[in-house]
């Protein structure tokens, strides 16, 4: 059983290394996620499992891998929030297409992007609109997570049949291959997508993502405390071009967070915009 003594422990050395907040209610979630770890390793107690992460030398970044794994949550599904998509799909036409395409790639990066889903569901939406306006609309999307499990999944690019739930059959068939239950994305819709590894705490790592249109972050702030939040929202908002947009998650907010957004209301959603 997970004392409250390592529960402080190994909540404070996760969130020095994520940032990822574990309330004290959360006691046993982070129990029943690092059980296995402790199995794995052939420790009997959470407490050697903290002195190993804090005292390991070298072995600690495998580790740290595997701790980054089981303490994320990773729910996601294509087209999810269609009012959020709605809204991107507003802002495009009206700042980046209207009447001319752009010369240089549209920038977007989906932080937090999981198994995919998110980033592809935004390929795809290019995608179509490219063919209704008859012209191939340069772009380029920046998915990252801090799970290497994750990534290789997104970069492989086959999900089961929960993941395409929401979306419209012509669609499902017009960019996946089925076979056995499984759909594996077409490959010409990967060209444009970048996949890589980004721990959201480490300030350095936005250095690589500057200029962007838009960012998506959505369903991540919520295992944020406060103080990290404002740090997350302070990077996105330097990595943003002038004018450009933030997308957060439905349930979430910038409220008492930053003021350097504006708020735009759209049918069923709210996304921000850099001033």
């Amino acid at each position: 059983m997970l004392a409250k003594e390592e529960f402080i422990l190994l909540r404070d050395f996760i969130y020095d290394k994520t940032g990822i907040h574990f309330a004290e209610n959360k006691t046993y979630l982070l129990e029943s996620r690092l059980t296995n770890r402790l199995g794995e390793l052939g420790f009997s107690t959470f407490q050697d499992y903290y002195y190993f992460l804090k005292y390991g030398g070298e072995k600690v970044k495998a580790e740290l891998t595997s701790l980054f794994e089981v303490v994320t949550t990773n729910e996601t599904f294509f087209f999810r929030n269609p009012p959020q998509l709605d809204a991107f799909k507003v802002l495009l036409k009206k700042n980046y297409l209207n009447g001319t395409i752009p010369t240089q790639p549209i920038r977007i990066w989906s932080a937090g992007c999981s198994t995919g889903e998110e980033p592809y569901t935004l390929a795809i939406i290019m995608e179509e609109i490219s063919a209704v306006m008859g012209k191939n609309i340069p772009y380029v999307i920046y998915g990252t997570d801090i799970s290497l499990k994750v990534l290789d999944s997104a970069k492989r690019a086959v999900f089961n049949a929960y993941s395409v739930r929401g979306m419209d059959d012509a669609l499902r068939k017009k960019y996946f291959t089925e076979n056995n239950n499984l759909h594996t994305l077409k490959e010409n819709l990967k060209r444009n997508i970048k996949f890589d590894f980004l721990n959201l705490m480490d300030t350095d790592a936005y250095r690589r993502y500057k200029q962007m249109d838009m960012i998506f972050c959505r369903n991540v702030l919520i295992y944020f405390d406060e103080k990290m939040k404002k740090k997350v929202i302070d990077h996105f908002h330097e990595s943003l071009k002038l004018q450009g947009y933030l997308t957060i998650g439905h349930a979430e907010s910038l409220h008492n967070i930053s003021r350097a957004f504006k708020p735009l209301v759209f049918p069923g959603t709210i996304t921000y915009q850099k001033g």
